[in-house]
């Protein structure tokens, strides 16, 4: 019962941002892929130059837009996705499809039937993950350019303390994990937010990922394999990041031969919420 209490609030959240991003003048789509519905929001604009956003883990294409109201004044063709198993693109219970890989094959699927070409791909976290994915697995010309927000690739040192920080199982550790995200202020949930965040953030949806990530990490995560990313490559990350720590940052740059790195000094890991007007002039630029 609370459990469904618990989502029927998270409802009313999504109601609210959804709202939100239409005030801004965002349009709501649902693409099929077969069977499997992903849902976006677009922004009209200049279709020659598209930007497709990707978000994080335990997060939606709503938290992209601090960032795209600083990008709107471009008026550039924007692509929102929510991605598989997240807001509303919602996956059946099957434990298979809740794979890093397998979302960056149906993320590819949609951008190809949405008839997109040179795009700039933004993904934050496992968006940047899965964006990577993409970029390795698409044509040569559908992919121009590629932004790393703090993204992931590369195993975490400390992997079985992340996995304590990034699947909270309390409302004590919804708290903390805020503090890995943000820099200077935490935000502190409400007590009915808190409850409502340790219900969804630890839905079966999150422990099948959770579950396949663990046991396929090495095909999981790129390491080396980055070196396969021939397109220029912006990386922007947070010189404060625990959860995507600077050494990591370094090296993904490493392998990446046409990639800029650039620190947020002061930042942690949710940069495209704590630093959006820095994050979209560095866009803008790129």
């Amino acid at each position: 019962m609370k459990s469904f209490l618990y989502r029927l609030l998270y409802k009313v959240y999504q109601f609210q941002r959804c709202k939100a991003m239409k005030n801004m003048g965002a349009e709501p789509h649902f693409i099929d892929l077969d069977g499997i519905s992903l849902f976006y929001w677009k922004f009209p604009g200049n279709p020659k130059d598209p930007l497709v956003f990707l978000h994080g883990l335990l997060d939606e294409g709503f938290s992209m837009r601090r960032i795209i109201k600083e990008v709107l004044s471009e008026k550039r063709e924007i692509y929102v996705f929510d991605l598989p198993g997240y807001g509303k693109s919602q996956l059946p219970k099957i434990k298979y499809l809740f794979q890093i890989d397998v979302w960056a094959d149906l993320l590819l699927e949609a951008i190809t039937k949405l008839h997109l070409t040179q795009i700039t791909l933004v993904g934050h976290s496992m968006g940047g993950l899965i964006s990577q994915h993409i970029v390795l697995k698409s044509e040569r010309d559908l992919i121009r350019k590629l932004v790393l927000l703090a993204p992931g690739g590369i195993p975490h040192p400390d992997r079985e303390r992340m996995q304590r920080i990034l699947f909270p199982k309390s409302e004590r550790d919804v708290t903390d994990l805020l503090k890995f995200l943000y820099g200077a202020e935490s935000p502190e949930p409400g007590l009915v937010l808190r409850k409502t965040l340790v219900s969804i953030w630890n839905g079966w949806e999150n422990l099948f990922l959770q579950e396949n990530t663990i046991r396929r990490e090495t095909s999981i995560f790129h390491g080396a394999a980055m070196k396969g990313i021939q397109i220029p490559t912006l990386i922007l990350a947070g010189d404060q990041d625990e959860i995507t720590p600077p050494d990591t940052m370094k090296l993904i740059h490493r392998y990446i031969k046409k990639s800029k790195l650039i620190w947020i000094l002061g930042a942690k890991h949710a940069i495209h919420l704590e630093r959006p007007k820095e994050i979209a002039n560095a866009l803008i630029k790129f």
